[in-house]
């Protein structure tokens, strides 16, 4: 039988999140007889992704790169009913994704030693964002 939960994190500009800890104490208490954890993002400026979490610089080197590649304000854009980082929020989340699929290996994420599971803010500005976290 499958386990499934919502969970809600407000995110306080663009950048990422580290939430690994927080899957992981979902897992821990449903795991029993789980062997695979789904991570869903419900919003189209939003996403999820798998990367290092060793050093901060990382996550800042990212972001560098979509600022460089993924514009705000591109005057190609047509939509842009939010503001300058409508657009390009939503190109960042089809590029970066909004599920993950994480094997579960003695009650955790299977994670390697310096893999954590971030979420993906691409807009300015204060949201809430809502994720389900499905164990099987």
């Amino acid at each position: 039988m499958s386990h499934q939960q919502a969970l809600l994190i407000k995110t306080h500009n663009r950048g990422a999140i580290e939430i690994t800890q927080l899957v992981n104490a979902i897992v821990d208490e449903f795991s029993q007889n789980h062997t695979l954890c789904h991570v869903f993002v419900t919003h189209t400026s939003a996403s999820l992704m798998i990367t290092g979490n060793e050093d901060a610089d990382v996550l800042l080197d990212i972001e560098d790169y979509f600022q460089a590649q993924v514009t705000d304000a591109n005057p190609n854009y047509r939509h842009n009913n939010e503001g300058d980082f409508d657009m390009s929020g939503h190109i960042r989340s089809i590029l970066t994704g909004e599920s993950k699929a994480i094997p579960i290996q003695a009650g955790r994420l299977a994670l390697g030693k310096f893999q954590g599971l971030f979420l993906y803010e691409h807009r300015a500005g204060e949201n809430a964002r809502k994720l389900i976290v499905t164990l099987s």
